[in-house]
């Protein structure tokens, strides 16, 4: 959710929310809505403190709460769509977004995230479509090129994906998923030089983006550069702490704990020898 003058009385919150203190973030919220129960942008930044905590469910539940009170308020109509798909409930988030695309039809990343939606769904023909009217509203829409080119790689269409992230990053140079993408589809295509080359440049541009380190671990693993696959799952695990991803977490600390015993055996080995 994006803050607004109307929303001064929430600052506090979420001043603790943008901080990274969710917890007492959560506390805030619900005090205020034990207060004014019917208060929707307080319902919306609960849902958003929930999600943070991983609490999916109760996130949906708080943004339906706050949709009763404001229905027709397209940010949190988006929210609550891209609450509902991460749970996997797909076609109300298909029904969330088109009802954003109603309201209004030249917002290209309703498109977007519909398209997104109908491409999980295996609607590929469908998914296209939808990226092309969103590219046909904003042709710089880097969210639309970056998902039309997610689309052309799981379709094994490798030219049209890297000719559809590569526009990305000209309409974009300084988004980082632009950047990874076209890593990740080289690290796919085992053209690792160019894969290292593009997601070194996502970190750069943001230090933070977690997924470009966890492509450059991969990278570092294929050519057995092991010391170097540690420092960057290490880096993974520093910059990625959302609840969301705690499963992807438990894997990497299990694959850096492993590197390190056979770096650690390696080493025995050698002093053996010597």
């Amino acid at each position: 959710m994006t803050t607004t003058l109307c929303d001064q009385h929430l600052a506090p919150g979420i001043e603790l929310l943008d901080q990274g203190q969710t917890e007492q973030a959560l506390v805030f919220f619900e005090q205020i809505l034990q207060q004014s129960p019917d208060d929707p942008q307080a319902c919306f930044f609960r849902g958003d403190t929930l999600a943070e905590l991983g609490r999916i469910e109760e996130a949906i539940a708080s943004y339906q709460s706050g949709l009763k009170a404001a229905p027709e308020d397209a940010d949190a109509l988006t929210s609550l769509g891209d609450l509902l798909f991460e749970a996997g409930r797909r076609q109300q988030a298909l029904d969330c977004f088109q009802h954003v695309h109603t309201l209004d039809p030249t917002d290209a990343d309703a498109l977007v995230s519909i398209g997104l939606v109908l491409n999980a769904q295996d609607q590929t023909g469908q998914a296209e479509a939808a990226f092309l009217d969103a590219l046909k509203i904003e042709p710089d829409n880097v969210f639309a090129l970056n998902a039309l080119g997610d689309l052309y790689f799981g379709l094994g269409e490798h030219e049209k994906a890297i000719e559809a992230f590569k526009q990305g990053i000209a309409s974009d140079p300084c988004d980082p998923a632009a950047w990874h993408n076209l890593g990740e589809l080289y690290y796919d295509l085992e053209e690792h030089e160019a894969a290292e080359e593009y997601c070194k440049k996502a970190v750069e541009i943001d230090p933070g983006f977690s997924m470009a380190y966890l492509t450059l671990g991969g990278i570092a693993m294929d050519l057995e550069e092991m010391k170097d696959a540690i420092k960057y799952y290490q880096l993974y695990l520093k910059h990625e702490t959302s609840a969301q991803a705690a499963e992807m977490q438990a894997e990497v600390k299990a694959v850096v704990e492993g590197l390190k015993e056979e770096l650690e055996n390696q080493d025995q080995g050698s002093k053996v020898k010597g």
